[in-house]
């Protein structure tokens, strides 16, 4: 280490003079470190020094060059070019912030003059020592430092050896001293300890600093409280997030103050500056307010406030704890039951108001505030909530309504006082009738509803009504009841479902106290009465009234309207509805039915008015079989009945009946119809004749067209056909007339079952040839001809039909015949047969018929 002192020196020597001979114009050079507390930490390095040559230069801008080393490793760190201008003076300073602690390692600076005819040689080194040169243990910067929030700090560590191989400060800057990577801290945080330093000696340091913000207070204000000092306030900024010895320190005017204020003695009487200066290690805040104090004043609040309260007005006082505040002139207002009460009162120091207009009999809650008359700047403090009660009053009128319920009898209503209308407890209520008095006792179960029966009276009623309590009576409020009212009128119908009801009616000119509307269930008419008076009408032509939100669905209510004429009311109008329809509650009753034939009357009672809850628009009936839940048939009807016409069987019927709310529940009805004795008479009858009337006329057509039926289901066998003429005696008739063979019947000679067998007639015209030729042609193929007879002139002649009798038929002595011709109709050729002997044929010529 000798050895690198004595290096310095010798640098230094050598470098005092110029290489051309001239001294060096930079002398008294000086290297240190800025900071409060240097163990902590330190970044900025500043550097002064003189320069002669400036002391005769003085108007030109001068340059200096500075080069910074970290001196063991002689790594040159930063390089910077100085401008200066010129000042009348030949003394410099410049300031450079380390990226990392001064602490860390030595470091050197060197300078050198340049301006615009000559650059100067570099001054010897001058070092600021870091402590890795005298450190005895390991030792990690920076340490219990204060850094703003963002910032990016290495940290350092001087080992006695060298680091382990896990140790975040792996990057040497001198022989002992080695470094992290910058750490970004982007979070506040009163401390952080998480970097730590080991060797491998097994020796540990860790580093703490803090994370925060600079001042950050804003919005001084500076006013009087009492007449007697000043008080400064102002708000508080962001969160510094440093507290201890790191916390803001506040000074106002030079004087040291707390965070929530500052408190000068004195008031100025004249405008005056105040200055805040917020300081903490990162930052310095400065605030200032200008102000006279006497425009300024912010009164505290009253104290020991009291009240002396009366029916309708109550007295508030209180005092003062400063002497000043008694020759003040004030303005002050009071806050009644929440709300600001509606007048301010003012006065040299005032302390005491009166509250008017209050409510009897009633609970009130109170505070006062007072400012500045003069040079009102602003509201101030509360007092205390005080409580009192007001006095007793005399009750106001009560409302007074009548119904009548019969011809004879009717009810006297009022309704009960409000506590804003009785201004006490009501102990009983006074009712007159005609100069009679009746006392009605206040209760818990009191009914403001009185019965009065007039007897046979027939003149109007005049009923008077007061109310009482400890401060007296209330103005007596009359009624005139008519005599039973001849003046009924016709009631409408109100059809809506809005949650109200409107009424509309002309103006009644004889109306001298307005017009009452009255409404009431229709079912509830004894003491279920409510009603609204009106003075005036807001047309003048008509009248309107609404109402909304007080009635039950589903209740059906009477509304009536009144004219008021010399307290005697009169009915004007009266109507009927419902505020909201709703489907009915109940069913329809006594369902009924009476049955005829296969006609049905299905009957049933209306549903009780109390279920309606609503207007009846009609009623559904639904007819099922007895086993199906699909009904055969449904049908509406605004009727109490319906007539059914149905078939026999078992059936069951659901009524219902619907407003425009819904539809309500069935009502069930079951019934078999059945046919009647006639009806099953009748059907057996019919049943029997239809099918027997169908036989016989079948039959008789069947008769009638038997010849058609047979010939269309059995048509005959075609007969053959023969070409040519027979004489009688078996010649072959020249002339060319048609024989036809026929069966002939003879009563002589009639022919036999056998013979007659499966004839067909045949009709033939052939030439007559010698018999003997013929038989000679027949013994040579007797199956290729038939047997031919004789004939004569229309000779008819019997053949058997050859495909029933397939035998040979003996010759017989006819002609021969030399060409013989068989012509079948239909195409019909018939197989050869033989002819009977001894048959009869018939001559219409007398020829008379021989054996064969």
């Amino acid at each position: 280490m000798s050895v690198w002192y004595l290096c310095a020196l010798l640098s230094s020597l050598i470098c005092q003079t110029e290489q051309d001979g001239h001294p060096l114009s930079i002398k008294e050079v000086n290297v240190y470190a800025e900071t409060d507390i240097p163990d902590n930490g330190a970044w900025v390095l500043n550097v002064e020094w003189r320069d002669e040559f400036a002391e005769n230069n003085e108007s030109r801008e001068v340059n200096y060059e500075v080069q910074v080393f970290h001196t063991e490793q002689m790594n040159l760190v930063h390089s910077e070019t100085v401008h200066v201008t010129p000042d009348n003076t030949n003394h410099h300073h410049w300031k450079w912030t380390s990226p990392i602690p001064l602490q860390c390692t030595s470091h050197s600076v060197r300078l050198r003059r340049r301006d615009q005819d000559h650059t100067g040689e570099w001054t010897p080194l001058y070092t600021y020592k870091g402590q890795d040169l005298f450190a005895t243990r390991l030792i990690v910067y920076p340490r219990d430092h204060v850094f703003m929030v963002g910032s990016n700090i290495t940290f350092c560590c001087i080992f006695k050896t060298v680091p382990s191989p896990d140790s975040k400060f792996q990057i040497c800057i001198s022989n002992r001293t080695y470094i992290t990577k910058p750490v970004h801290f982007l979070i506040p945080s009163q401390t952080t300890s998480d970097i730590h330093c080991d060797d491998k000696g097994g020796n540990s340091a860790g580093s703490s600093v803090f994370i925060g913000y600079p001042p950050d207070d804003q919005n001084l204000t500076c006013m009087t409280r009492d007449l007697s000092s000043v008080e400064c306030h102002w708000n508080r900024g962001r969160k510094t997030y440093l507290d201890g010895t790191k916390k803001t320190i506040y000074t106002l005017n030079g004087r040291k103050c707390d965070f929530d204020g500052c408190v000068l003695p004195g008031v100025p009487k004249q405008e005056t500056i105040w200055t805040l200066i917020a300081k903490n290690p990162l930052g310095v805040k400065t605030l200032m307010d200008t102000a006279d104090p006497t425009h300024r004043v912010w009164l505290r609040a009253p104290s020991k406030v009291s009240h002396v309260a009366y029916a309708r007005n109550v007295t508030l006082l209180w005092s003062w704890n400063v002497k000043n505040d008694t020759l003040f002139p004030m303005i002050c207002q009071a806050m009644l039951n929440g709300s600001i009460y509606n007048k301010t009162f003012n006065g040299l120091g005032l302390s005491s108001i009166v509250l008017v207009h209050l409510q009897p009999y009633a609970n009130y809650t109170v505070k006062v505030r007072c400012g500045s008359d003069e040079h009102f700047y602003k509201w101030g403090n509360w007092s205390e909530i005080t409580k009192f009660s007001t006095k007793e009053d005399i009750p106001e009128a009560v409302d007074v309504w009548f119904q009548y319920f019969e011809q004879k009898a009717y009810y006297v209503l009022w309704k009960p006082l409000t506590q804003q209308q009785s201004h006490g407890i009501i102990t009983q209520y006074n009712l007159t009738k005609d100069k009679r008095r009746e006392i009605i006792d206040v209760t818990p179960k009191t009914q403001l509803c009185y019965n009065i029966i007039p007897g046979n009276e027939r003149s109007d009623q005049k009923i008077t009504v007061t109310a009482k309590n400890s401060a007296g009576l209330s103005p007596p409020s009359t009624i005139i009841v008519p005599g039973y009212p001849g003046n009924e009128v016709s009631i409408s119908q109100i059809n809506n479902s809005t949650g109200g009801f409107e009424m509309a009616w002309d103006r009644y000119l004889y109306s001298t106290c307005g017009y009452v509307v009255e409404w009431f269930p229709t079912n509830e008419t004894q003491c279920a009465v409510e009603w609204k008076k009106i003075p005036e009408c807001d047309h003048a032509a008509s009248c309107t009234w609404k109402q909304y939100g007080i009635f039950e669905a589903g209740v059906k209510y009477t509304v009536s309207v009144y004219a008021c004429i010399d307290d005697k009311p009169m009915l004007l109008q009266r109507s009927e509805g419902y505020a909201i329809q709703q489907r009915p509650s109940g069913t329809v009753q006594n369902l009924r039915g009476k049955p005829n034939g296969r006609d049905l009357e299905l009957s049933w009672d209306e549903v009780p008015l109390q279920q309606q809850k609503g207007f009846i628009m009609g009623y559904r009936v639904r007819t099922f079989h007895h086993d199906s839940k699909t009904p055969v048939d449904t049908l509406s009807t605004t009727e109490l009945k319906v007539n059914l016409t149905l078939d026999p069987g078992s059936y069951t019927f659901n009524v219902s009946a619907f407003t425009s709310g819904g539809e309500g529940d069935n009502a069930t009805f079951r019934l078999n119809i059945e046919k009647n004795i006639e009806q099953m008479i009748a059907g057996t009858v019919v049943g029997f004749i239809a099918p027997t009337l169908f036989f016989i006329i079948i039959t008789v057509l069947c008769y009638r067209k038997r010849q058609w039926l047979k010939k269309l289901l059995y048509p005959d066998i075609p007969e053959p056909k023969l070409i040519g003429k027979w004489n009688s005696k078996g010649f072959y008739c020249p002339q060319m007339t048609e024989c036809e063979i026929q069966e002939v019947h003879n009563s002589e000679h009639p022919a036999t079952a056998e013979s007659l067998h499966g004839l067909d007639l045949i009709r033939s015209n052939s030439t007559v040839f010698p018999a003997q030729h013929f038989n000679q042609n027949m013994s040579k193929s007797p199956l290729l001809y038939p047997p031919v007879w004789p004939c004569a002139e229309k000779l008819t002649s019997i053949v058997e039909n050859p495909s029933y009798n397939m035998f040979i038929p003996e010759p017989v002595d006819v002609a021969q015949v030399s060409e013989l011709t068989l012509e079948m109709e239909d195409s019909y050729v018939p197989a050869p047969n033989c002819v009977q002997k001894n048959v009869v044929v018939k001559d219409t010529s007398g020829y008379k018929p021989q054996s064969a």
